[in-house]
């Protein structure tokens, strides 16, 4: 994170790995770090015309389940295509 760009860093400056911000949700509010993992599955028309895509992210999903990771209150989930394929 540190390392410069030219050597596939982000030169942040050593302070900046400990920034934090806190935001509100449903009522409350929420602190999140530096470095916190964010994953997303995007549905989209690939994944209606594509249903493999939609399955594979359900399963990365379950996966990521079943080792530990759980969903903060502020995440809304959903396993569902989106637009119908033309």
């Amino acid at each position: 994170m540190t390392a410069p760009v030219k050597e596939r860093g982000f030169e942040l400056k050593p302070e900046a790995l400990n920034a934090e911000s806190t935001f509100g949700t449903n009522g409350g509010s929420r602190t999140m770090k530096h470095g916190a993992w964010v994953i997303a599955a995007i549905t989209s028309c690939t994944n209606t015309s594509n249903p493999s895509v939609l399955i594979a992210a359900g399963l990365v999903a379950k996966k990521a389940i079943e080792k530990g990771l759980t969903v903060q209150p502020y995440v809304k989930t959903s396993l569902a295509p989106a637009a119908r394929a033309s």
